[in-house]
């Protein structure tokens, strides 16, 4: 019998409305479409067999559509097939319904009868940003202007969440005249936004796409034919291999092109392995150990002929300090970048094109008063999260997460936590309130509103988002809400996990409850936009800034549309991050600061001064919510460093970069060399490094070919190598050391590397350390120290420095140590200083 394809909707089903956005574009709806197929001759005989019972003589039964499902050669299709080309063009589906209407079901039936993708109805029009210009300009400079050079040329894109880096990046491939692009990513839910960017804009007509699930043979024809090709890949498809240790037959093509550039998109996932792993749902460890390499990526290690290596990412901090590209070799542009422009557009230029990127706020409530307690080593006593929501699958309890599965350790907490977020505050914080004002909190106050309606909050594990779906379901207000768990192996890998929170987010609206909560661990929170999401709650605790701000700008998303007369709706003005760990928080935010001025001329507190005139921080502590400064943010995020605490840090591993790398950038310098062998413990450096990197090359090339498998004899090369590295940076760090006794002994006021670098006592920084500070300066810039992580020491070093003597300074005397103004009264004929 021949294959059908049919479309019918039902009374009930035929009025509910439904909206989605795709790029710019709203489209609005009514009627839930049912697609399938069947081999009866007609449709109505199989739709009868359906629905009979319920539909008696199908009565309140549409039939739309019935016709046969074959192509013009008469291969017949499915109504998969056809289901996937809706799926692609961002119709939303709940099973075999779709909210779609009639004329685009008949579109994506013709796609698949022609082969013509759905999404080669380009409708997008827009125009570069003037930042996505400049980087476009930039790049297409530098790589011209080594067009002759040996090997491959890189450039990286340090650009926030949001940039437009995919679209951006097609714009260069176009300018360039590039015609096969292969984008590599660590993460493989960003594929949905290359493959739209490429297929939806009028600008990349004629371009094709490719991934994993090309058809073989569509693939190979690609990429033997003359239209201009991108091939999307993750790099853990990428290493796999055959049983017999072979590539992957669908990878083979892949080592065969010679590649006119190679994007490497979110690439602090490589080049920042241990932060990266805590945006992984606990679930997906073992996608994220095949994902993530070593160290840095280069062509050498691709194993692939290239041109060019385009770098991507919004936060790479790492890649910038540990000196892996040159200035000329970057283009940044960061949030405060964005904001800022939106801030001072000149209307006469035409419309704001940063108007419907939102600006963001944070606000940071204290959960506990032992946040404060101190521990014997100096440190605040690691008031975590993580352990405050902490949960455990039930002894006994079936497998899979049904209600009762996973339970909080501490329920009573999380049941006060729960009323907090209401304004119900316990018996201690009603304490605490001053002045009779109580702050604002995240489901009580009226300017939260709308942001909070569709939010995200994000777990430490499975065990955690479980227990607090049951809770929040059990919550006489929360049960209001629409719960989805966006975590576990049942929530699907990747983008694969987001359709359910979609699902959810519409049935919230279409049933008018009160909004919807999303529960993850990890899935969503990079290369995935889910724009009604206006507020994220941290209740995890994390360790880098990397990690905490790759989240929290996902909320950061635009939600805005155009009607048809152009005009701009923006639905999304402000969106917000609620923090209930302000140490852990505060210091994050002052280590982002830090680093940020790593990449330019701004000392940590100029850094983070600027980041909080976009970035507003609020603080409740004392019973009340205050707005941050820059000095505030610093102090409380140092506020737990003692003396031990702080001697621990100078000699942290994190203050030196010892890979293959740097120390190949260290030996093409003799003369950084030969000034290091005049200190006693560098007296072999020349000979160690060199078998250091020698031995790195040898064991990455074996690893590629043997399928990441090494033999004894290779293991024990492979230990030897690890301890040769670490006796290298054993012996910086204790050379390290001695930067914190030339701050103690100089009258200089250090706040950062810079100020160590351009301290005005060269010659007693010559003393202190054995090196001049040229030859510091010089060590730093090929990334052998690490400067973000150094500012960070260095500044918190100041602060104790003053906190230790301020019992025995006046006023001015204190003034002049943090490099205030002294404050001159009328009878004083001193100038203030």
């Amino acid at each position: 019998m021949t294959n059908r394809i049919y479309a019918y909707t039902v009374v009930g089903k035929d009025d509910v409305p439904w909206s989605r956005h795709v790029g710019s574009t709203l489209t609005e709806g009514t009627g839930l479409i049912k697609v399938g197929q069947t081999t009866k001759s007609t449709a109505r005989a199989r739709i009868k067999q359906q629905l009979g019972t319920a539909y008696p003589h199908l009565e309140g039964v549409s039939i739309l559509l019935d016709e046969a499902a074959t192509r013009a050669d008469g291969e017949e299709f499915t109504d998969h097939e056809v289901h996937a080309a809706l799926v692609s063009h961002g119709i939303k589906r709940d099973q075999e319904w779709f909210e779609t209407t009639l004329e685009e079901v008949r579109a994506a039936i013709a796609s698949v009868r022609t082969g013509v993708d759905l999404a080669d109805q380009r409708t997008e029009t827009f125009e570069m940003r003037p930042e996505q210009k400049a980087a476009v300009e930039v790049t297409a400079n530098y790589f011209r202007t080594r067009a002759g050079d040996s090997g491959s040329s890189k450039f990286l894109w340090n650009a926030k969440m949001r940039f437009g880096k995919t679209f951006t990046a097609y714009q260069l491939a176009r300018q360039m005249g590039w015609r096969r692009v292969l984008v590599l990513t660590y993460k493989p839910a960003v594929k949905t936004a290359w493959r739209d960017d490429l297929l939806a804009h009028v600008d990349f007509a004629g371009w094709k796409f490719v991934d994993r699930d090309t058809d073989p043979d569509e693939r190979d024809e690609l990429t033997d034919g003359s239209a201009p090709l991108v091939w999307f890949a993750s790099f853990q498809d990428l290493s796999g291999r055959t049983e017999d240790g072979l590539i992957k037959p669908r990878n083979e093509n892949l080592g065969l092109i010679d590649w006119d550039c190679v994007i490497l998109d979110e690439y602090h996932f490589g080049a920042w392995r241990d932060g990266a792993r805590e945006m992984y749902d606990p679930t997906d460890l073992k996608a994220a150990d095949e994902e993530e390499p070593d160290e840095r990526v280069t062509s050498e290690d691709l194993g692939l002929d290239t041109k060019h290596i385009l770098y991507l990412s919004g936060t790479p901090f790492r890649a910038i300090t540990n000196g892996e590209f040159n200035e000329d070799q970057i283009f940044n542009w960061t949030y405060v970048d964005e904001q800022r422009e939106k801030a001072i557009w000149d209307e006469s230029r035409g419309q704001n094109p940063y108007r419907e990127l939102p600006g963001m706020q944070i606000y940071s409530y204290e959960l506990s008063r032992e946040a404060e307690a101190y521990a014997e080593d100096g440190e605040f006593n690691g008031f975590s999260l993580t352990e405050y929501f902490r949960a455990n699958k039930v002894e006994g309890a079936t497998r899979g997460a049904t209600p009762g599965t996973y339970v909080f350790e501490h329920p009573d907490q999380v049941g006060e936590f729960l009323e907090m977020l209401r304004g119900k505050l316990s018996n201690q914080m009603k304490s605490m309130i001053v002045g009779g004002q109580k702050a604002p909190f995240p489901y009580e106050h009226a300017g939260f509103k709308e942001m909070i309606r569709h939010s995200v909050w994000y777990m430490a594990d499975v065990a955690a988002c479980f227990a607090m779906r049951d809770a929040l379901k059990a919550h006489p207000y929360f049960s209001g809400f629409e719960i989805v768990v966006a975590a576990g192996p049942g929530a699907g890998m990747g983008a694969d996990a987001k359709p359910p929170v979609e699902a959810a987010i519409g049935v919230a609206d279409r049933e008018h409850r009160s909004g919807s909560i999303t529960l993850s661990c990890g899935k969503l929170m990079t290369g995935v936009t889910v724009r009604e999401w206006g507020a994220i709650l941290m209740l995890r605790s994390l360790k880098s800034p990397e990690s905490y701000f790759q989240a929290a700008f996902r909320v950061q998303s635009p939600w805005a549309y155009r009607d048809g007369e152009g005009e701009l709706h923006v639905l999304k003005d402000t969106c917000y991050v609620f923090e209930f760990d302000p140490n852990r928080a505060l210091g994050l935010v002052a280590e982002y600061g830090t680093r940020l001025a790593t990449t330019g001329e701004l000392t940590p507190a100029e850094a983070i001064g600027q980041l909080l005139n976009y970035l507003p921080i609020y603080g409740f502590a004392g019973g009340s919510m205050t707005q941050l400064d820059a000095t505030a943010v610093l102090d409380w995020a140092t506020a737990g460093i003692g003396a031990s605490a702080l001697a621990r840090r100078w000699n942290s591993p994190l203050l030196v970069e010892v890979n293959e790398h740097t120390l190949t950038a260290l030996l093409e310098r003799p003369d950084l060399v030969e000034a290091l062998a005049q200190i006693e413990d560098f007296r072999t450096l020349a000979d160690t490094a060199q078998q250091v990197v020698t031995s790195t090359k040898m064991l990455k090339k074996v690893k590629r070919e043997q399928a990441g498998k090494l033999d004894p004899g290779q293991r024990k090369e492979q230990t030897e190598t690890a301890k040769r590295r670490k006796e290298i940076r054993k012996k910086l760090q204790k050379f390290i050391t001695k930067i914190p006794v030339f701050m103690y002994v100089t009258d200089f006021r250090e706040e950062a590397l810079k100020h160590v670098i351009e301290s005005l006592d060269s010659d007693l920084f010559e003393r202190t350390t054995g090196l001049t500070v040229a030859d510091f300066h010089q060590l730093a810039d090929i990334g052998l120290f690490s400067a973000a992580h150094m500012n960070d020491a260095i500044y918190q070093f100041r602060r104790f420095e003053i906190t230790s003597l301020e019992y025995a300074l006046d006023d001015d005397e204190r003034a002049v140590l943090e490099g205030r103004p002294v404050q001159v009264y009328a009878e004083d004929p001193v100038e203030s200083h």
